[in-house]
């Protein structure tokens, strides 16, 4: 009895054995192969990697959670360091930043301890992370053993509406409520009103930021201030032109030009050239024979208290006002307000205009013009100047002009900015008996660009001028009375009896109060003139004006010539560069 019942126990405790073995061997199998469902991580419903256990990633398109490679292997922080809490992670917070599970070295299984946080991968840009609101997710490890869904975490989020004004650095760019610059104009979406062409009716978005430079007729809100195409104007608060104050009085002409604000970077009024000596009958009259002797010229244009050649005034004559603002700028080869048409004496008394200055003319333009020699027009019977010509003065002498005034300003083209324009106004005694004269007595206007448009844009349809000179119209003719055989004499009377009456379109009201109706001259009413520039570039405008030829008493000073200027805007599109009218 005793035999049987040992052998009873034993046959028990061997059932009890194989019945415990058996069922270990049936857990490993299901930790191993995920149970009668395979993996336990293969095919878990997901939104995103966060979902899936460690070493799976999801399947966007299946919304499953699928075995891919195994970015985590345990080795704690990503240098493998190690050093912190004991969990490999380094950090010393208690959550596990490694991608191990605590209690299972094989993070396939994505079994782990209850309780357990782990911080989830990090699906921002790198440099995001940690910056203002964004951090990475945590999850936490259920009582089932298997790790939950990646909470609390937080990605950039572009910065605008209402996030703008939240206080909060959304995008973790470093910079609250700034918005992302996509447009690369150094105004983020929260200041700027144009990131993308669409929302700038197809113009280019870097072009349109607060403090751009507001266009005419395109609108678009350039300055992102609320008004569309207002016009800029600064010149209302400068004061009367000043004795002595040439470097002042240059701002104030650009000023009244209509440029403004950081766009000038300097102005400068002179000569158009380096002074130079004349063999004249100076303050003298003669008829026949005259003594002359040599005079050099004064350095700089005649502006004192009795005379003045050049001006900044909000009106001239009775009739003509300014194109913007409030002034209107003025270049004269004589008195501007009294211009003189009597070529008996070389004085200066305001019947005879010798305003005692005399220069070269603009070296490297000349040296572009065959010759060496100041062109005529081809509506004179001159030839249109060729490019590519240089160093036409080479061995020559460089000719020289009398009572020349130059303006030149060095201005900075906004950001969106390819072009600019101003009006122009031209006058002269000359006209209508000297146009096409062939001693050339032919007062002259010239607008030297120089700019890098040309080379930066070699492709471009528009082109600025080989010889930089933009007054000039289409066909090449230069401002000056030449342009009257043109028609672009038109402020004139129709019945002076000249070849060129019937061009007279505009009749003489322009006229009344300037000096130049008393003189039976003309003017050519308000013309444009254009030129192409490079966004952000520095360019520099010469503006000159000269009287030329010979008389009794020697050089030219009489029959004046004068110049209006005015109107000066930036274009947000290539132009066809020269003059011509509006």
């Amino acid at each position: 009895m005793v035999l049987i019942l040992e052998f009873q126990m034993k046959k028990f405790l061997i059932l009890l054995f194989l019945t415990t073995f058996t069922l270990i061997l049936v857990s490993c199998s299901d930790d191993e192969d995920g149970g009668e469902g395979g993996d336990r991580g293969e095919g878990q419903a997901c939104e995103s990697s966060f979902d899936c256990p460690i070493g799976y990633t999801c399947d966007t398109e299946k919304k499953t959670c699928t075995n891919g490679s195994k970015n985590n292997d345990g080795s704690g922080d990503p240098d493998g360091s190690g050093n912190g809490d004991g969990n490999g992670d380094g950090n010393g917070d208690g959550t596990d930043h490694s991608g191990k599970q605590d209690g299972d070295d094989d993070p396939i299984t994505g079994s782990c301890t209850p309780g357990k946080k782990q911080t989830c991968p990090y699906q921002g840009l790198p440099e995001t992370e940690n910056v203002g609101p964004c951090k990475a997710a945590i999850r936490t490890c259920q009582e089932d053993g298997t790790w939950g869904k990646c909470e609390g975490g937080y990605e950039p989020v572009n910065e605008i509406g209402e996030l703008c004004d939240d206080g909060i650095d959304n995008d973790c760019d470093g910079i609250v409520d700034n918005g992302r610059d996509f447009d690369g104009d150094g105004y983020g979406a929260c200041k700027d009103c144009c990131e993308i062409a669409d929302d700038c009716k197809g113009f280019d978005p870097a072009g349109v930021y607060p403090g751009a430079y507001e266009m005419q007729e395109d609108e678009i809100d350039n300055n992102c201030n609320g008004e569309i195409d207002e016009a800029t104007s600064c010149d209302g608060s400068d004061n009367a032109l000043a004795i002595g104050d040439y470097p002042g009085n240059a701002v104030k002409l650009a000023h009244a030009m209509g440029i403004c604000g950081d766009q000038l970077v300097s102005a400068e009024i002179s000569l158009a050239g380096e002074p130079v000596s004349e063999n004249i009958a100076d303050n003298s009259c003669c008829t026949v024979f005259c003594s002359k002797s040599d005079r050099m010229s004064l350095t700089m244009p005649y502006f004192e208290t009795d005379y003045q050649t050049f001006a900044a005034e909000p009106k001239f004559g009775n009739n003509i006002d300014p194109v913007e603002g409030s002034k209107i700028a003025i270049l004269s080869t004589g008195p501007w307000n009294k211009p003189t048409k009597n070529a008996g004496c070389a004085k200066m008394d305001g019947t005879y205009g010798d305003m005692k200055t005399s220069s070269k003319v603009p070296e490297d333009w000349i040296n572009l013009m065959p010759g060496c020699t100041i062109p005529k027009s081809p509506a004179c019977g001159g030839t249109v100047v060729e490019d590519g010509l240089t160093n036409q003065c080479a061995d020559k002498t460089i000719p020289s002009v009398q009572d020349p005034i130059m303006l030149t300003l060095k201005i900075k083209a906004p950001m969106n900015a390819r072009a600019f324009q101003f009006n122009l106004f031209f006058f002269s005694a000359e006209y209508p008996g000297t146009a096409c004269n062939p001693s050339n007595y032919n007062d002259f206007f010239i607008a030297l660009l120089d700019s890098e448009h040309n080379t930066q844009y070699p492709d471009d349809e528009f082109q600025n001028p080989y010889d930089k000179n933009l007054a000039k119209d289409y066909k090449g003719n230069f401002v000056g009375v030449d342009l009257a055989p043109e028609g672009l004499f038109m402020v004139c009377s129709q019945n002076d009896g000249s070849n060129y009456a019937a061009n007279c379109t505009q009749g003489t009201t322009l006229l009344q109060g300037t000096g130049f109706d008393t003189h039976g001259a003309g003017g050519t009413g308000w013309l444009t003139t254009r030129g192409n520039v490079v966004p952000g570039e520095t360019i520099t405008l010469r503006l000159a004006l000269w009287e030329q030829g010979s008389v009794t008493y020697g050089p030219d000073h009489s029959y004046d010539s004068t110049v209006l200027l005015d109107g000066f805007r930036w274009l947000p599109k290539p132009a066809k560069a020269g003059t011509g009218q509006q």
